[in-house]
């Protein structure tokens, strides 16, 4: 039976997070442990598999987590594990960091990077993952980059990695099977629906200030913004000053995003910044009427979409508008066959295809 680990910074459900859950689940029938490098806060990775265990550090800092990680590897038996798997810059980098001084023993180290790290973080944050890069990274076997533009980013920035590390471009996956629709909505009114964690990268500001535009056009409508963060204050306080109180609805984090994106008059993803926004695939597998900023540049290239500015409220109102006022019905074709290539089974094929090669050219090399 494989053992397969996979390591992540804390417990709470974003878009990478969705990604090594998938990967769990897909393994579920191996040995998998995730580890968290802080303490339990929810219960969103409740998994219904007998071989798939959940492990905490006792604090709330990823970076004591990471030394009592280090701890509990160094005093108890080593383990092999045929897969590690992460999905944020410090994780990839404190596991390449255990692995070069033989805490943990592996096969295959992938790596996926989350987000595009120069252009969103700044100071000693990004100080810091620069030193992960350097002292975790080269114990890859795969480096995972969500788009071709997100890897030129990486490689404009760290002049060394794509000679020291096997990178590849892997399209996000979505689990198509397991999405759940049928729960009740007690929502009167038609409603536009984003999503996502309230950080300024997500551009919720901008979409609240486009929205008091198209009330003038659509007076009924709500906006629903699903997710918590640091930005709900700020967001609950714009929303005040434009007497929008009964009109956008911060609803929180709940539990199944997909009856909302299916109920929507209209999906909206109104980032600044984005690897590749897997929110976005959600949506596309509810409804045909979406709207995108061009956050990322793979974007403009999906078929269907209503493409809008970053930063640009009126750019955004009229992208709304536009898509509202459009017959989207042809979109369903697109976006099925657009997300049926994004399954998890391919995802791990391409993967393990991956490592085969990078170990044949290896051996070749050798």
């Amino acid at each position: 039976m494989k053992r397969i680990l996979l390591v992540l910074p804390n417990d709470t459900m974003g878009g990478a997070e969705q990604i090594l859950k998938m990967i769990a689940q897909y393994y579920s029938d191996s040995l998998v442990e995730i580890q968290f490098l802080k303490s339990k806060t929810n219960n969103e990775w409740t998994i219904c598999a007998p071989f798939i265990h959940l492990k905490y550090q006792d604090t709330n800092s990823e970076y004591l987590g990471a030394l009592f990680y280090a701890y509990n590897l160094l005093i108890k038996p080593k383990k092999k594990y045929d897969s590690i798997f992460t999905s944020h810059v410090f994780a990839t980098g404190i596991i390449g960091v255990f692995i070069r001084f033989g805490l943990i023993q592996k096969k295959h180290f992938i790596g996926r990077e989350s987000t595009r790290i120069f252009e969103r973080f700044k100071g000693f944050k990004l100080f810091l993952y620069k030193k992960m890069y350097r002292w975790g990274y080269p114990s890859l076997d795969l480096l995972i980059c969500q788009t071709q533009q997100m890897k030129q980013d990486l490689i404009a920035n760290i002049s060394w990695i794509d000679k020291q590390i096997n990178i590849k471009v892997v399209a996000n996956p979505i689990d198509l099977i397991s999405i759940k629709t049928d729960e009740y909505l007690e929502i009167k009114s038609p409603f536009i629906v984003s999503a996502g964690r309230l950080i300024p990268e997500k551009g919720f500001d901008v979409l609240i200030t486009a929205f008091k535009e198209i009330l003038q056009t659509y007076p009924t409508y709500q906006l629903i913004i699903l997710g918590e963060g640091k930005e709900k204050q700020n967001l609950e306080l714009q929303i005040k000053e434009l007497h929008l109180e009964n009109k956008v609805i911060l609803r929180g984090r709940v539990p199944n995003v997909y009856p909302y994106f299916k109920a929507a008059k209209i999906c909206v993803i109104s980032s600044r910044i984005e690897g590749f926004p897997n929110v976005l695939l959600q949506m596309m597998s509810q409804n045909n009427s979406i709207v995108s900023t061009k956050c990322t540049e793979e974007i403009i290239q999906i078929q269907g979409i209503q493409i809008a500015d970053i930063c640009n409220s009126k750019n955004l109102h009229d992208a709304i508008i536009k898509s509202l006022n459009t017959d989207n019905s042809k979109n369903d074709i697109l976006f099925k066959s657009f997300l049926e290539e994004r399954s998890i089974k391919n995802f791990i094929s391409i993967i393990e295809k991956e490592l085969q090669n990078h170990l044949l050219r290896q051996n070749n090399l050798n």
